[in-house]
């Protein structure tokens, strides 16, 4: 039995089209975990939920908006020492939220296909949440490297008038300051309360897809010696809960290797990603790494290696706790070298195009039945060569 990329493409309708945007925590989302055990089951694997709790992103978001931005008015009126308090318990709220706010719930879907007794594990996940459409992307990322910093220069601020009894000229720097953190602040309500969701077909309808389609070939063909364990992820978007929630279980092997699935539904160009991160770099599997670039090469084209600088993946989790793990992907060949590439020492921190991601326009019509059909192509002949 070979990959039918055309029933890949009606799971893509069915979770993109049919159920629609799937916020974690949404009806929709539980809709698309229902189908994907429905799938799964009916291929004739061994599968289960795997519940969890989290607080939405959103309305973190907006939280720190108000706490920060009634700590930084506060400064004006207050004299310093209180100003310093506020701030400190600003931050404290800022670091416990999660365990102050409300939560909302959603599940992992975990299906198993073994025959006989295995000698070897692998997995492979995908997950198929969708996020809420992203707005003014060039500011985000300015946003994301300055408030840390703006922080920390308005609590040093604070610190050297307690410390050095500054009284004149204060009004008018927290103006100054005023002018790039209330934007910031202004910044983080706005994406809190975005109500439109993303369709997601390509991020990440595309992956469970392949992953489903795997599942059924698998069944009629089984690997020799080995188990293959399917993940579907929740909640990936709001800060890969879901994984990180899977992997706090322990439900694999520690060491099991992983190969995840994001992003596998539009553009002729394959990608391994080999790390995520600036400062602090996590690079993924070096040997699952090569066994993926073996295998996209049989497949054509040549695959590239790319340096997620500020995209984070589901493989992070896994890498942290001890699995080998790697995500393939696949986009349009990318526009040009990233500014972080040289600054960071990141060859491979390429820019892409994204196109589509985390907008109302990623719907099934945009994908390409020849890249699904490439995915599960490789993702076959990676379990064959693991």
């Amino acid at each position: 039995m070979t990959f039918q990329p055309a029933r890949a493409f009606e799971h893509i309708d069915k979770l993109a089209y049919e159920i629609g945007p799937r916020l974690a925590g949404s009806r929709g989302d539980q809709m698309a975990s229902d189908y994907i055990k429905e799938q799964f089951s009916a291929a004739g694997l061994e599968t289960k939920f795997h519940d969890f709790k989290f607080v939405g992103r959103q309305l973190k978001r907006k939280l720190m908006a108000v706490i920060f931005g009634a700590a930084f008015v506060s400064i004006l009126f207050l004299p310093p020492l209180f100003s310093l308090l506020v701030w400190a318990v600003a931050l404290v709220l800022w670091q416990t939220m999660g365990k102050l706010l409300p939560k909302n719930s959603s599940r992992n879907v975990v299906a198993r296909l073994k025959t006989g007794e295995p000698k070897k594990t692998v997995a492979i996940s995908a997950h198929f949440d969708s996020a809420t459409c992203a707005t003014g992307k060039k500011f985000a990322l300015l946003v994301r490297f300055s408030l840390l910093p703006v922080i920390v220069l308005v609590l040093g601020f604070l610190s050297a008038r307690i410390l050095f009894a500054i009284e004149g000229g204060w009004a008018i720097l927290w103006i100054i300051l005023a002018f790039y953190f209330i934007p910031l602040c202004a910044y983080f309500y706005r994406t809190g309360s975005v109500k439109v969701v993303s369709p997601g077909a390509n991020d990440n309808a595309a992956g469970v897809a392949v992953m489903l389609e795997i599942a059924k070939v698998l069944k009629e063909s089984p690997p020799q010696d080995t188990e293959v364990v399917f993940i579907a992820t929740g909640a990936e978007e709001q800060g890969l809960v879901g994984m990180k929630r899977f992997v706090g279980e322990k439900i694999l092997p520690v060491g099991t290797p992983v190969l995840n699935l994001d992003g596998v539904g539009f553009g002729s160009q394959p990608y391994v990603i080999e790390g995520n991160g600036l400062l602090k770099k996590i690079r993924t599997s070096s040997r699952l790494n090569q066994i993926l670039a073996a295998s996209i090469e049989k497949n054509k084209p040549s695959p590239k290696n790319w340096w997620s600088a500020m995209a984070r993946h589901d493989h992070i989790p896994l890498l942290k706790a001890g699995y080998e793990a790697t995500t393939l992907t696949f986009d349009e060949p990318e526009t040009g070298k990233s500014k972080f590439s040289k600054f960071f020492s990141l060859p491979n921190a390429n820019e892409r195009a994204y196109k589509y991601i985390h907008s109302k326009d990623d719907l099934p019509n945009q994908l390409e039945l020849k890249t699904v059909e490439k995915a599960g192509e490789i993702v076959l002949d990676f379990l064959k060569t693991i």
